[in-house]
């Protein structure tokens, strides 16, 4: 199994170098406010369910919490990427700044999740 994830990234190198060269660069998305808003609602989820998790100190927060960094580091990356120059770029800038410390802050939760935390119980009725 450990030779899937080189063998998925061997074949994502001549991908990615045909993307970045052969497609537009510019395009126009026809839900592109779906899109973005989408991805702030998976955001907001995976905040509000890393910070559950980890009031009740539950060890499923770790996964949450890279989940939600690994969002947030997509989204700073999309906004940077997309931005006109200028003051949007520059607000994007600041954007990102914000979203990598939130990112960090996840980061910093994971790494301090205690695997040998006990799951919830659930209750026999």
């Amino acid at each position: 199994m450990p030779a899937v994830p080189a063998v998925a990234a061997a074949a994502l190198v001549p991908w990615t170098i045909g993307i970045a060269t052969l497609l537009p660069r510019t395009a126009t998305a026809r839900h592109w406010n779906i899109v973005w808003a989408g991805l702030d609602v998976a955001i907001i989820a995976g905040l509000a369910s890393t910070s559950w998790l980890a009031r009740r100190r539950d060890r499923r927060v770790a996964p949450a919490a890279v989940a939600t960094a690994t969002l947030m580091c997509a989204d700073a990356w999309f906004d940077l990427c997309t931005s006109d120059a200028g003051r949007p770029f520059a607000t994007a800038c600041a954007s990102a700044a914000v979203e990598l410390a939130v990112a960090a802050t996840c980061l910093a939760v994971a790494r301090t999740a205690d695997p040998a935390e006990s799951l919830p119980t659930r209750r026999m009725a």
